[in-house]
């Protein structure tokens, strides 16, 4: 299942960029995101990060036949390899989504790039779940919550600007 989702931000993109690849950042994210528990780690290497969020969430909003197959709650590792900059400031980052020990995830990339009224973000990405049978039905139940989680990191980021 296809997931697209895109946000603007007022801030140039170096300046996102920081922000996105800052350690307290993540946390407020997974917080904003009611995570249980969480942890998080940001790897720079030159102009290239690597950040990496564990998160334990709530399943409550899932429908019982999910709940069923993942429990009360589920771990999610979300990790987004960012290249370096172009020359405009863009850059691209790999986005993998797990979700704990359920067959189901999210292989895709974000964009970061200058626009609007100072950067675009873009998701984009398949979610797939390998489960027989109910695959359609559990990308769908899940599919909610993704958008829901990238709408919080908007808002998030959104206040983290504002500050």
């Amino acid at each position: 299942m296809h997931i697209t989702e895109r946000y603007e931000l007022p801030a140039p993109p170096d300046e996102v960029f920081a922000m996105l690849t800052d350690e307290e950042f993540v946390s407020r994210k997974c917080a904003a995101q009611h995570a249980i528990r969480h942890s998080r780690q940001v790897h720079t290497r030159g102009d290239t990060a690597k950040v990496v969020a564990h998160r334990e969430l709530p399943t409550g909003g899932f429908p019982d036949f999910a709940k069923a197959l993942v429990g009360h709650t589920i771990y999610v590792t979300e990790t987004v390899e960012w290249s370096a900059a172009r020359a405009d400031g863009s850059r691209t980052g790999r986005l993998t989504v797990q979700m704990g020990a359920a067959p189901i995830g999210v292989h895709g990339t974000i964009t970061l790039a200058a626009g609007g009224a100072g950067s675009v973000i873009t998701y984009d990405g398949e979610l797939k779940a390998r489960v027989p049978f109910v695959g359609g039905r559990v990308e769908n139940a899940a599919k909610p919550t993704l958008i829901a989680g990238i709408r919080k990191e908007r808002d998030t980021a959104a206040a983290w600007l504002a500050e």
